[in-house]
């Protein structure tokens, strides 16, 4: 036993010695052909099997460098990759014999073509290096594209929603950069809203995008990023265009814009206005009036919209950048519809109402972030301070019969937060990671309906003269973190802990204006919630990062306590603890080259928040009211998800599969009350059962011949649920089945044609006696023929074909035509356009909507036939 104590300590000094010959210790400099040293050259690890990036450092002022890695090191695995500006790339493949390396740079100016040697063929559209695919934005641009959104919407594995959101292979992006840099964080359709395709000269795809730099290669991402790389000439001046138009009947679009893509400043400045219907709800994230699904906003709102918009980002150095972003809004909408609403029972008992709707919104919003990001292969910081303030009013009148119910609402929401995150590494293996995310918000609301509501609910049945709803909500909350990350070659060990610190408070109060211009207050529509939480939480997680295959597991575990009462209802009043367990796991693995197969799973467990547990009631509409009271616990999740990306990138063809199920265990019901003057919702602790599943696929391809991409998607989700109405508890089962085309092929030089269709199919059933089956089909068809019979001149002509089909009804169409007439002349990228919008002057449009047992039909008043004159030129 001595003698083994004794050999301990050699045992150990022996496989330390055997794990430092395993360790690499690589050092060298880098110099240009004169032999002067090169400073802040990027040297980087790279290994051979897929170029991923390993490790990264930069070179002192001398030149030197120093590469000490615990990577286990193998002969003819990796690499040493130098890259400086000005100079050409130089790569080494490290055998075991070497410690110091030297690399002289040739410089690009010293390159020259060899005479007489002319290089033909066409450059290919899609071109795959490691985990970055880029496109040509030439072989996805057609004549009559203005917009970087032009162009992305085309791409072979990328698609664009009507919110503007990108996704690649079925998943959201999680960055958007123009040149490398973050210059718009998530509201990145200021870029595709407003950048010319004139100035695209590639748009690339970074697989597994991991933002934070020093932990690239070392902590994986399951999401990809766009990169968008512009052409030499766009990034030596400053970009201005100037676009002007106006039409009959009285509209008017204008647009100025200033962006500059510089390697040290970059900035998209936009000032615009118009009333041609056409808000910037998808450029400042604040929407107004909801118009219609199925066809164009802009068809059915009245408007006067202004936008100015800074957004600029200062490169201090190649790794520091400041950053302002800034908009301000200034809206006034207007739009009219009529609603007839019909809920089926199960029985004979169903319940109807109809409404015409004048509503008219006038908001101003204001939004101003400012951020330091320090991003380098070594150091990572990121701090940004957030605030925005938004005003606006909501007036309109409701007809239910021969008097109208006018509702007019007023809300301001002022918002102010702080986000501070850290990382530092020490000797390449310890990652310590510190995050703090402060937030303050207050939004005061008024609701008045005249004359007053409900007034057998509100006022003993007695008519009144007004019906005011007040309600303010305050919500202050800070979260802390600290991380640590211990690298085991492709493993990493990371361990979190932190916390959460919250406080609301809910003030709610309905008065009632009687005839006598008294003020009374009904019984049991007061509230004063004073709500606490405290989370202290911490996590285990597992990653590892291989070739082929990728691991993240999380054990997340939190202790939370919660306490809230309410001053005006005695018995709305909680406190407790919870410990709370909310796994997660992904895992991807390569089936070949680029097919990857992939699994996901969740647990998530719903807690309640201060808007879910208030006693009081409080009035949403002249119909309509609410009172909560959730279990804290609101319901608990699995989600289990799974998917194959299939991709051919030599042939531009891309395809993914996805396949959801999530189960659920709900711990409170819904309980609502329909009557033709009112509907009440109520949470009952009930515990019910929900489960939903679904599948998505999606194929796109580039074909060449055509200098086209054909995408074909497709979706089926089924979901299971229980509903109390009117006392009555019965299961519905609703199935929603889509799918849409995507071509615009490139029949001959002179002749386009636009092809864009979309049909959804949504069915609900119950095994509920009496329960009326509903059933609704919709088809979108969206076409358009371009023709070029000269050089610069082009007709566009597009039809637009709506149809709603619902079971037992007749069926809903409505036709738009649009055309213009363009000119683009060569100096000054001068566009002169002549449109017209709506054609054969349809005036309304109708569309069915269906719920879970419901049935609504609403039909928009349309803005009328429109001719307009638009100018657009660069200065």
């Amino acid at each position: 036993m001595k003698k083994a104590l004794f050999l301990l300590p050699l045992l150990l000094l022996l496989l330390r010695a055997v794990a430092q010959q395993n360790d690499l210790h690589i050092s060298g400099t880098v110099t240009d052909s004169l032999g002067k040293a090169i400073p802040d050259a990027i040297v980087s690890l790279v290994r051979l099997r897929d170029n991923a990036g390993l490790l990264f450092t930069a070179t002192d002022l001398h030149g030197n460098f120093l590469v000490d890695s615990k990577e286990l090191f193998r002969p003819q695995t990796l690499a040493i990759k130098v890259n400086a500006a000005g100079f050409l790339k130089q790569q080494t493949i490290l055998t075991a014999s070497m410690a110091q390396l030297k690399f002289r740079m040739l410089s690009v100016a010293d390159v020259h073509t060899l005479p007489g040697v002319i290089v033909t063929g066409k450059q290919r559209p899609i071109v795959q290096k490691g985990d970055t695919l880029s496109y040509d934005a030439a072989h996805f641009t057609d004549r009559n594209d203005r917009h970087l959104k032009d162009i992305i919407q085309k791409l072979p594995g990328i698609e664009v929603g009507e919110n503007g959101v990108i996704k690649y292979q079925g998943k959201a992006i999680n960055k958007f950069y123009i040149e490398g840099d973050n210059l718009l964080d998530d509201r990145y359709t200021i870029a595709t809203e407003n950048i010319n395709v004139a100035d695209v000269d590639k748009v690339q795809v970074i697989e597994h995008n991991q933002h934070v730099k020093m932990l690239n290669g070392i902590v994986p991402s399951d999401r990809a990023a766009i990169n968008i790389l512009l052409k030499n000439k766009s990034k030596l001046k400053f970009l201005n265009t100037i676009e002007a138009s106006g039409g009959l009947p009285a509209t008017y679009n204008l647009e100025a814009k200033s962006m500059a893509f510089k390697t040290k400043y970059k900035a998209i400045n936009t000032a615009k206005l118009n009333n041609s219907g056409s808000d910037y709800s998808l450029e400042t994230g604040v929407s107004g009036l909801q118009g219609p699904e199925g066809i164009s906003k802009d068809r059915v709102l009245y408007n006067r919209s202004k936008l100015f918009s800074a957004n600029n980002l200062l490169k201090v150095t190649p790794y520091t950048a400041i950053k302002i972003n800034a908009t301000y809004n200034k809206e006034n909408q207007q739009t009219n519809h009529q609603l007839t609403s019909t809920y089926y029972l199960p029985g004979s008992d169903s319940i109807f109402y109809k409404e015409l709707n004048q509503e008219q919104y006038n908001a101003g919003s204001l939004n101003l972030n400012i951020a330091l990001d320090i991003n380098s292969p070594k150091n990572y910081l990121s701090s940004a301070t957030n605030f925005s303030r938004n005003n606006n009013t909501n007036s309109g009148s409701t007809y239910t019969g021969n008097s109208p119910i006018t509702q007019n609402s007023s809300a301001t929401t002022t918002r102010f937060s702080n986000t501070l995150s850290g990382y530092l590494m020490i000797r390449k293996m310890h990652i310590i990671n510190y995050e703090n995310s402060f937030a303050y918000s207050v939004n005061p609301q008024l609701l008045i309906l005249t004359p007053g509501i409900l007034q057998n609910v509100l006022n003993d049945s007695i008519p009144y003269l007004q019906t005011n709803q007040y309600q303010q909500l305050k919500n202050l909350s800070n979260t802390s973190q600290v991380a640590y990350n211990r690298v085991f070659q492709n493993w990493v060990l990371g361990l979190t802990t932190g916390l959460f610190l919250q406080s609301q408070q809910l003030q709610s109060a309905a008065t009632l204006t009687q005839q006598s211009a008294q003020t009374t207050v009904p019984e049991g529509f007061e509230n004063a919630v004073n709500w606490r939480k405290n989370e202290l939480f911490a996590q285990a997680t597992l990653t590892y990062n291989g070739y082929k295959s990728k691991l993240i597991l999380g054990v997340p575990v939190s202790w939370q306590h919660y306490r809230y009462y309410n001053d005006f209802v005695a018995t709305n009043q909680d406190k407790g603890t919870r410990l709370v367990f909310q796994p997660s796991l992904h895992w991807e693995y390569k089936t070949g080259k680029e097919n990857t197969v992939y699994l996901d799973y969740t647990l998530a467990n719903k807690t309640a928040g201060v808007q879910q547990i208030y006693g009081g009631a409080i009035i949403s509409g002249y119909r309509s009211f609410a009172s909560y009271e959730t279990p804290y616990l609101m319901s608990r999740a699995h989600t289990f998800s799974g998917g194959f990306d299939y991709k051919r990138v030599i042939e531009a063809f891309f395809a993914t599969i996805n396949l959801t199920f999530a189960p659920t265990k709900n711990y409170f019901l819904y309980s609502t009350t329909l009557q033709n003057n009112m509907t009440l919702v109520k949470a009952l602790p009930i515990i019910n059962y929900s489960q939903a599943a679904g599948t998505t696929a999606r194929v796109s391809k580039y074909i060449f011949a055509l200098n086209t991409t054909v995408a074909v998607d497709a979706a089926l989700s089924a979901t299971k649920t229980q509903l109390l109405q009117n006392e009555q508890l019965f299961r519905v089962v609703s199935v929603v089945k889509t799918t849409g085309l995507q071509v615009t092929p490139t029949v001959l030089k002179w002749l386009q044609f636009t092809i864009n269709g979309k049909y959804m199919q949504y069915t609900t059933a119950s095994e509920q006696t009496g329960f009326l089956q509903q059933e609704v089909r919709q088809w979108n068809l969206h076409s358009g023929l371009t023709l070029y019979p000269l050089n610069r001149f082009s007709f566009n002509f597009t039809n637009n074909y709506y149809q709603s089909l619902h079971r037992g009804s007749s069926a809903v169409r409505s036709l738009f035509l649009d055309s213009y007439l363009q000119y683009k002349f060569e100096k000054k990228s001068l566009l002169i356009r002549l449109a017209c919008t709506n054609i054969a002057n349809v005036r309304s449009y109708e569309m069915i909507d269906v719920g879970t047992n419901s049935i609504n039909t609403i039909s928009y008043h349309l803005r009328p036939r429109t001719i307009s004159l638009m100018t657009s030129f660069d200065f």
